[in-house]
């Protein structure tokens, strides 16, 4: 199956990202669930490196945001 599908790293971009998100979620104080906030970091690496890959499937909002 890992040949199949690509398995996404915690990088350093995944984590600055991360911690950018549970902050935010900290100030706001709308929690979110652990999991959930690296795979919204992760998402977040990946769409920045091929945002034009996205924008034609149904149902998916890439939207532009400031680093």
């Amino acid at each position: 199956m890992l040949d199949t599908i690509p398995v996404e790293g915690y990088d350093l971009e995944v984590a600055r990202s991360h911690a950018r998100l549970l902050a935010h979620v900290r100030r706001t104080g709308k929690v979110r669930g652990a999991h959930d906030l690296i795979i919204a970091a992760t998402a977040r690496a990946v769409v920045s490196s091929d945002p034009g890959g996205f924008h034609q499937l149904p149902d998916v909002a890439v939207l532009e945001s400031p680093r």
